[in-house]
């Protein structure tokens, strides 16, 4: 019974110290010192949230800006306003595809020149469950 006890408060503790560190490298306050690890997990999430979002709006935007470079004169407000379909819902399904499979490949090659925009910071140079991990 010992033996599993220690486990769990050896797991539980080699979980704070991620977490703290997790906060640390992404620099999420979760109050202060001592915050539950429940709280500083929330955090964490909603913080992840924050940044996916910021993410999506800086990507869509650069997207924007790389199609008006290409098509001088492009009406952008039109453009964000989204897809031009036919009303019919299965032909709008239909096209809906067409113009995703033919976004995949150059929607892919557009997105790698931001990649390194979108890194997540390092955990730290010790190994996993280590104090700063």
């Amino acid at each position: 019974m010992q033996k599993s006890l220690d486990a769990e408060v050896a797991d539980r503790s080699a979980l704070e110290a991620v977490v703290a560190s997790a906060c640390e490298g992404l620099r999420v306050s979760a109050g202060v010192s001592g915050s539950s690890l429940r709280s500083r997990v929330e955090a964490l999430y909603s913080q992840a949230g924050e940044r996916m979002r910021e993410a999506l709006h800086a990507g869509v935007k650069k997207a924007l800006a790389v199609v008006s470079s290409h098509y001088v004169g492009i009406d952008l407000l039109a453009v964000s306003e989204g897809y031009v379909l036919p009303n019919n819902e299965a032909e709008a399904q239909e096209e809906l595809q067409r113009l995703g499979d033919a976004a995949d490949a150059p929607g892919d090659a557009l997105a790698a020149f931001f990649d390194t925009e979108v890194e997540l910071p390092p955990l730290g140079a010790q190994g996993p469950g280590q104090a700063g991990q």
